[in-house]
């Protein structure tokens, strides 16, 4: 009896001892299960960020080469107007569509950031919009100014002629006059004197005239000058502006390009 309540005893343990190892295999086979998949869990997540980086950088490369490609069509066009000394507003559309091209890659390089960069290409194409269109509003006011001037301009053939006729009666009158001295006779009612004053008359019409036409064109000319000196001010400010912009914005994506993005939590 007592043997067999030892047997009894001693295959229970060993029963539990059998469940306890399996308990515990199964538990470490589990942990490494786990471990496992942490492991290539974390792979494919720094493999999918690696390719997030290296996409956001390729986008970031291309969007910062086509913005300063626009740029670099604004200057040219901007200096090939410089050297002709011939702006109009043709010029300024063509001008006008490179801007636009700028600000538009701008907007691209806001969704591709970083911050910095974007701050810089939106600062380099507001200054260049603001050229545009103030070029654009002076080559408008300038057409509206000469045209203006060409309606009223000095009529220096009717000024020159209604002067000499002025002088030659003037001088026939004075010739009569000497005449008259000496023979000492009357210039009453002679037909030189309403010569002389019909001269006269249209002499004082024509110099007035000329006149109001030129302070017209001149008032015309002096808004002019004013609206150049307030352009070249701004431009020159612009200009400025744009060579610290393009500074920041160039050490700013180079920044960008070698420094790896952080991946987004």
């Amino acid at each position: 009896m007592d043997e067999l309540v030892i047997a009894l005893v001693a295959a229970v343990f060993g029963l539990a001892g059998t469940v306890l190892g399996a308990v515990v295999a199964a538990r470490a086979t589990k942990a490494g299960a786990e471990k496992n998949a942490e492991t290539v869990r974390r792979q494919v997540e720094d493999q999918a960020t690696a390719e997030h980086s290296h996409w956001l950088r390729q986008q970031r490369l291309n969007a910062y080469e086509g913005f300063l490609e626009a740029w670099d069509e604004c200057l040219r066009l901007t200096q090939a107007s410089s050297d002709a000394r011939n702006g109009d507003l043709a010029s300024v559309d063509l001008l006008r569509e490179a801007a636009g091209r700028m600000a538009e890659r701008a907007r691209r390089i806001a969704l591709l950031g970083p911050p910095e960069v974007t701050q810089a290409a939106e600062d380099l194409a507001e200054t260049m919009q603001q050229d545009v269109d103030a070029s654009a509003e002076f080559m408008q006011a300038t057409e509206v100014g000469f045209s203006a001037m060409g309606e009223s301009p000095v009529d220096v053939a009717a000024v020159q002629a209604a002067t000499e006729d002025f002088e030659s009666r003037g001088q026939q009158l004075q010739d009569l006059l000497t005449g008259v001295s000496e023979s000492r006779e009357t210039v009453d009612g002679h037909p030189l004197l309403a010569e002389y004053l019909e001269s006269a008359d249209r002499y004082g019409a024509a110099s007035q005239a000329a006149v109001r036409d030129l302070q017209a064109n001149s008032n015309q000319l002096s808004e002019l000058v004013d609206q150049a000196s307030a352009l070249v001010h701004l431009l020159t400010h612009n200009q400025a502006a744009r060579e610290l912009s393009r500074e920041q914005f160039t050490v700013a994506a180079r920044k960008a390009l070698g420094t790896r993005p952080l991946p987004e939590k």
